[in-house]
């Protein structure tokens, strides 16, 4: 708010500059939510705030808030009057978007590589989405664009529930259950499957880090040993030096990426993802991989349990990895060395390349 003791500092030669400032002002106040939003997401990623795999997200998450909108005929709803009310009627929408799906056809068009939700929304789903239109509107008051947050309004214990998560137990494969999928002469068709799975087993990282590795990213160390290296994505633009992860290949790692050069699919990055989920299932299925593994069920408030086959994603490698490995190695904190927690365990010692090469070669039996 520009005051009268403000407008007395202001030079009678500059009545332009100060209308040019006001305007620009109460333009960005009166700026619809939704373009807000979307103006608050472009720049989060042109300013390496969120790399190209989380921007993709947040806008698919954008997307969400414009069909509430819309739905509820706000349209052109600004941010500063967007109320805690209205907070938790979005998070109701986003609990049950599957419902309004049949309803309003013409916001959720078929085809196109569209996945509509069809059944209720998980707590960490919703939550997730929560916390971005919470930055969002965090950014939005530091920049005295909104008096206040429509989050900082609701009360301590209504805000404790609705952000709060319930994760499941980590499900991974156990070390024999890897080493039958290993053996297993799988069909052609999950064969690409098979060799993403066992590969990420091996390295530990990201599918999505896995799925823009190429050949230069392979290397051998002084001692012979092979290994690769990469920047993780999702921190890159977060840490403070371009230090990579170093991890050895040990067979059958070493002889996938021999044979396949690292080329496993040529779809969309987000679709072969989904495409994979898929394939994997199909594989541990076949490998009869079936033990049952524990998930929450927020319809029924208790736990249930289904054949790890069916529930499988692109993370299952990755814990295995860490599983697998975390087994085989000293427990400092177990051992009485060093209270929980504490990182003077990784201030006295160091994993170089050929440590970890043992330690992943006890961890897989090769």
């Amino acid at each position: 708010m520009v005051t009268t003791k403000m407008r007395h500092n202001v030079p009678e030669s500059a009545p332009g500059i100060l209308f040019q400032v006001i305007s620009y002002f109460t333009s960005k106040r009166s700026e619809p939510l939704y373009p807000r939003f979307l103006r608050y997401i472009e720049e989060a990623h042109r300013d390496g705030m969120i790399g190209d795999g989380r921007y993709a997200v947040a806008l698919g998450k954008a997307a969400k808030l414009n069909r509430f909108l819309i739905i509820i005929g706000q349209r052109s709803m600004t941010a500063r009057e967007f109320t805690t009310d209205m907070v938790l009627e979005f998070r109701q929408f986003l609990y049950d978007e599957y419902k309004y799906v049949p309803l309003y056809p013409h916001l959720y068009p078929r085809g196109s590589g569209h996945h509509w939700p069809k059944k209720r929304l998980r707590d960490t789903t919703v939550v997730h989405d929560l916390k971005l239109l919470q930055a969002f509107f965090a950014e939005l008051e530091n920049a005295d664009e909104i008096r206040r947050s429509p989050f900082r309004k609701l009360s301590m214990e209504k805000r404790r529930i609705i952000m709060h998560t319930m994760y499941d137990a980590p499900a991974f494969l156990r070390a024999e259950e890897l080493k039958v999928v290993i053996a297993t002469d799988v069909p052609v068709e999950l064969k690409w499957a098979k060799d993403l799975f066992v590969l990420n087993c091996a390295i530990g990282c990201r599918i999505g880090d896995l799925l823009r590795l190429t050949m230069d990213k392979v290397a051998v160390s002084e001692d012979g040993i092979p290994y690769v290296h990469y920047i993780p994505s999702k921190t890159a633009r977060l840490q403070n030096s371009n230090v990579e992860v170093m991890t050895p290949l040990i067979e059958p790692a070493l002889e996938i990426i021999e044979r396949t050069g690292l080329h496993f699919m040529d779809h969309n990055l987000h679709y072969g993802k989904q495409r994979y989920n898929k394939s994997l299932r199909q594989l541990l299925r076949y490998c009869g991989i079936t033990r049952q593994v524990c998930l929450f069920c927020q319809e029924s408030g208790d736990n249930i349990y289904k054949p790890i086959c069916e529930v499988a994603t692109s993370k299952l490698a990755r814990k295995t990895h860490i599983d697998m490995l975390n087994k085989v190695q000293i427990n400092y904190y177990a051992a009485g060395l060093h209270r929980t927690g504490s990182d003077a365990v990784f201030r006295y010692t160091n994993l170089e390349l050929k440590d970890r090469y043992e330690l992943m070669k006890a961890a897989f039996g090769v």
